[in-house]
């Protein structure tokens, strides 16, 4: 894949130049988007409940920005909730319902 190349203007009025970036990176954070969204599916098959299921990745992720070790193999463009998701599709990461031990008993 070739590398990008950034185009230069000139402004009329001053010697200053604006870099402008190529539109295909836009294309790039579609894909990432929809590899998000097509990861949120699967893992809502595992957890059906979307309350929970985003208690479970919003905790995960806390955990894995404080430097706890990934549960599955990872790319250098994951972002954590993609890395969350990927652990509950694997069945790596489960829940447990606290329902009735509300007052400790």
């Amino acid at each position: 894949m070739l590398a990008p190349q950034l185009v230069t203007s000139a402004l009329p009025s001053s010697g200053s130049t604006i870099l402008q970036f190529p539109t295909e990176a836009v294309r790039r954070v579609h894909s990432l988007r929809h590899m998000t969204t097509q990861l949120l599916q699967e893992a809502a098959q595992v957890i059906p409940n979307q309350q929970l299921l985003i208690n479970v990745v919003s905790k995960r992720v806390r955990q894995l920005g404080l430097g706890h070790r990934p549960l599955v193999e990872t790319t250098p463009r994951m972002s954590l909730t993609d890395i969350a998701l990927k652990e509950i599709i694997a069945g790596k990461l489960t829940y447990e319902s606290l329902e009735g031990s509300i007052d400790g008993a």
